[in-house]
């Protein structure tokens, strides 16, 4: 008998309303912990405020608001920038967007739709009219929320934008003003050896960039030229943006700085094992080698033999030598927070056991931390524990216990054991018979 294809494609939608209703179920629930957060935050203030205790530089309501961010975060396995989006996102649905919440909850549009609404409610806001921007997020809502139920999330997105501009109490010039102080650009690895860099900013600069990168990739268009325009183009921009100077002066003289891990078998042409390009991953062996062959702006470290760095200074000093600094940058590679992937360049050597505690200046004692987790490690409960192979393990407030993996291997090689030799055989002197009896001759004892 054939099958009845409504009950097959009723059970799809079911199970699609279903994950609709639980993310719906998900942000009531961080909504109501960050409520009760928030009140442990003020009874922890008004405690200190009683105690009369020295300040620190986050107030205990801070800290508090920062634990639970950060333990969302490990909780979920999100990021920072995710795991704040996802508590507003949660608190809006809660507070400012009651038609998109009963949407959500009812299974009727997915958590990508509410996060399209949400993303341009979020921008209708007027610092000194805030009732207005709430009437004219209503009106936003009540407009889109009804479409959600139909359209694509892209689709929606384009009609978001329509509708947000219509109903936005603020002129779109005070908006651009505001807007282009969010500039920023993002990092995204990608698969074999490939990455791409995306660039937010003041459209007329931006399409300003395009033209002039499009351009002078046609200037290189010749008989003899094998590469695209799209190939020309992506050329031309990396090789400004590594070796070029701003109208500013900005950059001259400065090159970018990798750090790239060559297994020592691969360097020597015996092994395709592939190489490590730090704040990216594993890339193909013949780039690995080439970056490894003398170029002036990578760092070569070969990962077989021991490096010779000294890895503990004890109590002896407090400032980490240069030499342990590059060491535990390629240990670490990002801050060692979960989740965290600040570059160690840009993050703190941090003391895990202070040094005014007795901490030591060693390898098994240092870790990278951003200025934001090192701040969390110091104002909060978060405390971090080497494990004396490179991982950390972070204890959270409500005690959950998080592991976090070097990004390499540092460790010396180990020399294989010998393998046991055979046990010698116990003999009995006294019972020898250093050759076979006879039977026909048997001995006279």
């Amino acid at each position: 008998m054939e099958p009845s294809l409504a009950e097959v494609y009723d059970a799809i939608k079911e199970a699609d309303r279903e994950m609709n209703r639980a993310a719906a179920k998900r942000a009531t629930a961080i909504y109501t912990a960050q409520r009760v957060l928030a009140d442990v935050g003020r009874a922890r203030a008004e405690a200190a405020v009683r105690a009369g205790g020295r300040r620190i530089p986050w107030s205990p309501e801070e800290a508090t608001k920062e634990e639970f961010a950060c333990e969302v975060g490990a909780l979920l396995r999100l990021p920072r920038r995710t795991t704040e989006t996802l508590i507003e996102a949660s608190r809006t649905l809660a507070e400012e967007l009651p038609a998109t919440r009963e949407a959500l909850s009812s299974g009727a549009i997915s958590y990508r739709h509410a996060q399209v609404i949400m993303d341009q409610a979020w921008s209708i806001r007027m610092g000194d009219d805030p009732a207005s921007a709430a009437r004219a997020r209503a009106v936003f809502e009540d407009v889109l929320v009804p479409d959600a139920e139909f359209l694509t999330v892209a689709k929606l997105a384009d009609r978001a934008r329509r509708v947000r501009e219509r109903t936005h109490p603020e002129t779109i010039t005070a908006r651009h003003q505001k807007s282009v102080e969010d500039r920023h650009i993002v990092f995204q690895a990608l698969n074999d050896s490939m990455a791409s860099l995306y660039v937010t900013g003041d459209a007329e600069k931006i399409q300003a960039a395009y033209h002039r990168t499009l351009d002078t990739a046609l200037t290189l268009q010749r008989p003899d030229e094998t590469r695209t325009l799209t190939q020309l183009a992506a050329d031309v921009l990396t090789d400004v943006l590594i070796g070029g100077v701003t109208p500013d002066g900005t950059g001259a003289g400065v090159a970018a700085q990798v750090n790239v891990t060559v297994p020592v078998l691969t360097l020597l042409g015996k092994s395709e094992e592939p190489g490590y390009l730090a704040g990216y991953g594993p890339i193909d062996p013949d780039t690995a080698r080439r970056l490894a062959a003398g170029a002036p702006s990578f760092t070569r470290l070969l990962t077989h033999p021991e490096t010779g760095v000294v890895l503990s200074m004890g109590r002896d000093t407090y400032k980490v030598p240069a030499a342990l600094k590059k060491w535990l940058e390629v240990r670490d590679e990002t801050c060692t927070f979960p989740g965290c992937r600040r570059s160690a360049k840009r993050s703190d050597v941090d003391h895990s056991v202070e040094w005014q505690h007795g901490g030591q200046t060693d390898a098994m004692n240092l870790a990278h931390l951003c200025p934001y987790h090192h701040s969390v490690k110091s104002y909060t409960r978060w405390t971090p524990r080497h494990l004396g192979d490179g991982r950390i393990e972070w204890t959270s407030p409500a005690g959950y216990r998080y592991i976090v993996e070097p990004s390499a291997d540092m460790r010396p090689p180990q020399k294989p054991k010998p393998a046991p030799k055979p046990p010698v055989p116990v003999v009995d002197v006294w019972n020898v018979n250093p050759e076979p009896e006879d039977p026909d001759n048997p001995t006279p004892f």
